[in-house]
């Protein structure tokens, strides 16, 4: 009996595996330069920009500041003040990034789709990150409390993969990823149509680093309202005890007071200046990241690359220098007759 056939967008999203061969798609383990550069170089984006992520939880806390006022507070204990916490995701960055780039790479491969793969390697990146990022947001908010005067929050134990706000984080990075692997190609072929329109050249590199940064930035601002609910989550002693329903209740009272500008009897107006702020920060933290890291990924693929080609060269040439056996065994038989 025949399968009923399937819509264009469940076989873009799904495509059977093994195409018209029937045979079932084999699971590929990652080149070793893709795990390099996810254990090595997500690490160093990580850290890189530890004071842009603090500065995103600042201000899930502070509406009335501005972004350069929500910078200059980040800093405000000194230069190396802004990367409080830092350290603390440096260790679980190299399985994080692993999973964004190899385990992604694997699962495209097995289950034979971009988003499927997207959404598993979210769950499994928060699993891994979501102790120590917390613990880096509630870090760099009670170094302003300190500052300030005001209450602290307990820290989260780093080692916990859940809590309060996982659920919020599962969202963000589900969004927040499909910049780079989703839409990512998407804004490349757009890009390409219209240098050509424009008959202008632009290398293969550069133009794949512009449609990585193109497409994150999208999602940044997608992204950023579920980024700053899950600091603000972390941050808010009334959300990490409340039950659920009262967690509800604080993220939508948070985006409400956040992003919406309410009239003297609570009507709402329209939207606040702090979306804009929020929405520019967050995409100045996701497309360098993401757009890092997609630089990384690709310059280890180049770079293992040439060192393979270097290594073949080298064998045909040492094959080329090397006589024929056949020939030399030849010269000795006629030298003996």
């Amino acid at each position: 009996m025949e399968r009923e056939p399937r819509s264009r967008l469940f076989r873009r999203c799904c495509p059977r595996r093994g195409g018209a061969s029937g045979k079932a798609s084999q699971l590929k383990f990652p080149d070793t330069p893709l795990v390099l550069a996810g254990a090595l170089g997500g690490p160093f984006c990580i850290f890189t920009l530890t004071p842009l992520r603090n500065a995103l939880t600042l201000a899930s806390q502070d509406a009335s500041k501005s972004a350069w006022e929500i910078y200059k507070c980040v800093f405000s204990g000194g230069f190396s003040s802004g990367w409080t916490g830092g350290t603390t995701p440096l260790i679980p960055a190299c399985p994080q990034f692993c999973i964004m780039g190899p385990l992604f790479h694997m699962l495209k491969e097995a289950l034979g789709s971009v988003p499927l793969a997207v959404v598993c390697a979210a769950i499994a990146e928060t699993t891994i990150s979501f102790g120590s990022q917390t613990v880096n947001s509630q870090m760099a908010f009670n170094q302003q409390q300190r500052a300030t005067g005001g209450p602290e929050v307990p820290l989260w134990n780093p080692f916990i993969p859940y809590g309060p706000g996982m659920m919020v984080h599962v969202c963000r990075n589900v969004v927040a990823m499909s910049g780079i692997r989703i839409f990512s190609p998407i804004c490349q072929s757009l890009l390409i149509r219209l240098l050509r329109v424009m008959g202008v050249e632009m290398p293969e590199g550069l133009r794949q680093f512009v449609g990585d940064f193109v497409a994150s930035m999208g999602a940044a601002v997608c992204s950023a309202p579920l980024n700053q609910c899950y600091n603000f989550a972390v941050t808010s002693e009334a959300y990490m005890h409340g039950s659920s329903s009262d967690r509800f209740q604080e993220l939508c009272g948070f985006l409400s007071r956040s992003y919406l500008k309410h009239g003297p009897s609570g009507e709402v107006l329209g939207l606040s200046p702090t979306l804009a702020r929020d929405l520019m920060m967050r995409c100045a933290y996701v497309a360098m990241l993401y757009s890092l890291f997609g630089f990384i990924e690709r310059s280890s693929g180049g770079l293992a690359q040439v060192i393979r080609n270097m290594r073949k060269r080298r064998g045909s040439e040492q094959e080329e220098e090397q006589p024929p056996v056949g020939r030399r065994a030849t010269i000795g038989v006629r030298a003996t007759a």
